[in-house]
């Protein structure tokens, strides 16, 4: 999976980003685990990968950072703010 790029601008600001996605006037922040993920988005990525960022950034035990993960990605689904190619 990846980031969608067409429409979507995102900044990292203080360890934390800033989601903007052009097509529907929305934005969100995400918190530092969340800018971890999203810097990882920016190329092809499983959720696996990503998960193992965030035990790698963090320290924290695999099945935190895999449920983390899935939330996180959820949320980025239900806004459409993956390719759709990997959707």
């Amino acid at each position: 999976m990846k980031l969608r790029t067409e429409g979507v601008s995102w900044r990292e600001i203080d360890g934390e980003t800033v989601i903007l996605d052009l097509s529907s006037s929305t934005y969100l922040k995400t918190n530092a685990a969340g800018s971890t993920i999203m810097r990882l988005l920016a190329d092809e990525r499983t959720s696996d990968e990503l998960a193992d960022g965030l035990v790698e950034a963090y320290g924290i035990p695999a099945d935190q950072a895999k449920a983390d993960t899935e939330t996180f990605i959820a949320m980025l689904r239900e806004r459409n703010l993956l390719d759709t190619a990997d959707s």
